[in-house]
C-alpha cells in the first residue's frame, strides 16, 4: 500500500533510489519514464499520485518495497512517514475487548473536537501552520497536556462543519486547505503520542446550504438527508463515496488515526415526530428525514465502503443515543416512550448484520439521574450507562461513549434549579460541580465502559470562552475537575486490569 500524504497536482518524475533493481526498472518500463541519477533518499519514491495509483493497480511494485509516498516541495509531506500498518498499530477488537499496540486498552479521555477546526480556520485566513502560529501552539499545548496526564486517545471532527465540509472538499483550493489543516492536526497528535478517532461527517453530503434570508438557517435543494440515506444511487451518495475513497485512502497509513467514525449524532435525525406516514417525517426547518431502518442500512453501506479503502481500522457509528421514543417513532406512534423491550428492537434494527464494529452513544443526562423509558405500566424506568452496556452486548458490539459531560445551568434556568437545587452554575464552583462529575465518571467505571470521551478539553472556540455555562474544561482553568477525570481514567484501568 502507498501512503498518500498530500495530493500533488504538479507533474513529477520518478526518482531512482536505493531499492532493489528489479522494481525500479519495472516502474520505469511501466510508465515509460527514464530513471534519473540515483538520489540518496531512504526508501522513498517521489511521483505524481495518479501514477502511483496506476502502478499499484498494475502490481508492478510489491507493497513492502515502498515505504512512503512523498510529495514535491510545493506541498511537503508531514515529517513522520510510516510503513504499512498492522492491527497492532491501530485500535482493534478481540473477543469484545479493545487492544492498542497489541495490548488490552481502556480509557476515559477527552474530546478535543475543535483540533482540526481551529487549524483549518487559520489556513482559510491565509496563515501558515508553522511553529510560530499561535493557534498551532495552542493545539500543541493541549495535546501535550493530555499526553502528560496519561491520555492516549482523543476524538475530533475531521471535516468543516455542516455543508462547508462537502463544499470545501469538492473545491480544489478548499480541499487543499482541508488537507493542510488535517496533516498538521495529525502531525501534532504524532508529536505528542496521541491517537485520534476521526469523525468523517458522512451525513453532510446533501444539498443543504446556508440561507441568505435573515431568520432562516438553511435552504434545502433537491436532495435532503432522506435521499442521501435511502437512495444508494443518489448524487449525494456518489459524492460521499468519492470523498471516502480519497480521504480515508490518504490517511489510512497514518498511525495517529486509530478509528474512523461515520458521522456525528445521525440517530437524532430520524423519524422526527413519529408521523404514521414516513414521508411526512420532517425536521423543524422542513428537511426530509430517513427512518431508523434507513439509517441502519446507511451505516452498513458506509462502513463497508470505509473498510474497502481501509480494511485495517474499526468503524463506529458516531452516536448520539437513540431517542427514548425511537421504536415508537419508527412505528408511527409519535413521541410515546419505548419500553426497554421496544428499545432493544430499535438497537437491533439499527445494527442488524452491520459492518459497523462499535456501538457509540452520547450521554448527557446533566441534572437528571439518567434517561428514562416507559415501564409499560404508566410509570418510567431508568436507562443508565450499565443498560447501554447491556444493549451493546445484545447487538454483539463493544460500547464506546463518544461524548459525555455536564453543562452548568444559569440560575435563570428555573426548570433545572426547581428540579435539582443542588446543581452547579459554572465550572468555577468546584465544590458544587465535583459530585456531579464524580457521578458521571463513576457511572462509566461501574458499567465497565472501555472507551469514553468527556466533552470537552481546552476548546478554543470563542463561544466556549465567553459562556460561563460551557462544557469546556482545561488543566489551566479547571485543574481540580480535570484531576477528577485523570483519576477516573486510572480507576477504570485498575478495574479492568489494564496495565497503567
Amino acid at each position: 500500500e502507498v501512503y498518500q500524504r498530500q495530493q500533488n497536482k504538479q507533474q513529477s518524475k520518478i526518482i531512482k533510489i536505493d531499492l532493489p533493481e528489479r522494481p525500479i526498472q519495472k516502474v520505469a518500463r511501466a510508465k515509460k519514464v527514464k530513471p534519473v541519477s540515483p538520489v540518496k533518499i531512504e526508501a522513498a519514491v517521489i511521483v505524481k499520485h495518479e501514477k502511483v495509483q496506476e502502478i499499484v493497480r498494475e502490481q508492478v511494485i510489491e507493497q513492502e518495497e515502498i515505504e512512503s509516498l512523498v510529495t514535491t516541495k510545493e506541498t511537503p509531506a508531514p515529517k513522520r512517514i510510516y510503513k504499512t500498518l498492522t492491527k497492532s498499530d491501530v485500535l482493534s477488537i478481540k473477543r469484545g475487548k479493545f487492544y492498542l499496540d497489541g495490548k488490552p486498552f481502556a480509557e476515559i479521555s477527552f474530546n478535543k473536537f475543535d483540533l482540526f477546526y481551529q487549524l483549518h480556520y487559520q489556513v482559510e485566513d491565509g496563515e501558515e501552520l508553522n511553529d510560530e502560529n499561535y493557534m498551532v501552539k495552542l493545539q500543541d499545548k493541549a495535546l501535550r497536556e493530555l499526553s502528560e496526564m496519561g491520555f492516549r486517545t482523543i476524538r475530533f471532527f475531521g471535516l468543516p462543519w455542516g455543508p462547508d465540509g462537502p463544499d470545501g472538499f469538492e473545491d480544489p483550493d478548499g480541499k487543499k486547505q482541508i488537507y493542510t489543516a488535517l496533516d498538521k492536526a495529525l502531525e501534532l497528535c504524532d508529536k505528542n503520542d496521541i491517537r485520534a478517532i476521526v469523525t468523517l461527517a458522512c451525513g453532510d453530503f446533501t444539498d443543504r446550504k446556508r440561507s441568505p434570508v435573515k431568520g432562516t438557517r438553511w435552504e434545502f435543494g433537491e436532495e435532503h438527508l432522506r435521499e442521501l440515506v435511502q437512495d444508494r444511487n443518489s448524487r449525494g451518495r456518489e459524492r460521499l463515496y468519492t470523498y471516502i475513497d480519497e480521504y480515508v485512502g490518504r490517511y489510512k497509513n497514518h498511525r495517529a488515526v486509530t478509528m474512523w467514525e461515520i458521522s456525528n449524532e445521525m440517530t437524532l435525525k430520524i423519524d422526527i415526530g413519529g408521523h404514521k406516514d414516513p414521508e411526512k417525517r420532517l425536521s423543524n426547518d422542513g428537511e426530509r428525514l430517513p427512518t431508523l431502518e434507513d439509517l441502519g442500512v446507511f451505516y452498513n453501506d458506509v462502513a463497508k465502503r470505509i473498510k474497502k479503502v481501509d480494511p485495517l481500522r474499526i468503524v463506529n457509528n458516531g452516536g448520539g443515543h437513540l431517542r427514548e421514543s425511537a421504536w415508537n417513532m419508527y412505528q408511527g406512534n409519535g413521541w410515546q416512550k419505548d419500553t426497554y423491550k421496544e428499545h432493544k428492537k430499535a438497537f437491533k434494527l439499527l445494527f442488524k448484520n452491520s459492518a459497523v464494529n462499535v456501538m457509540d452513544v452520547h450521554l448527557y443526562p446533566n441534572h437528571h439521574p439518567s434517561y428514562y423509558l416507559s415501564n409499560g405500566r404508566g410509570g418510567k424506568e431508568a436507562l443508565e450507562t450499565k443498560d447501554y452496556m447491556r444493549l451493546a452486548s445484545y447487538v454483539k458490539m463493544p460500547l464506546i461513549v463518544g461524548e459525555f459531560g455536564l453543562q452548568p445551568a444559569a440560575k435563570s434556568d428555573s426548570k433545572v434549579w426547581d428540579e435539582e437545587p443542588d446543581y452547579f452554575e459554572t465550572n468555577k464552583d468546584v465544590s458544587a460541580a465535583t459530585p456531579w462529575f464524580e457521578r458521571d465518571l463513576n457511572n462509566i467505571i461501574d458499567a465497565g465502559v472501555q472507551l469514553s470521551y468527556w466533552w470537552t478539553y481546552s476548546s478554543d472556540r470563542e463561544m466556549d470562552a465567553k459562556n460561563p455555562q460551557t462544557f469546556n474544561i482545561s488543566r489551566d482553568d479547571d485543574p481540580e475537575l480535570v484531576a477528577l477525570i485523570v483519576d477516573a481514567n486510572r480507576r477504570l484501568k485498575k478495574k479492568l486490569r489494564i496495565k497503567q
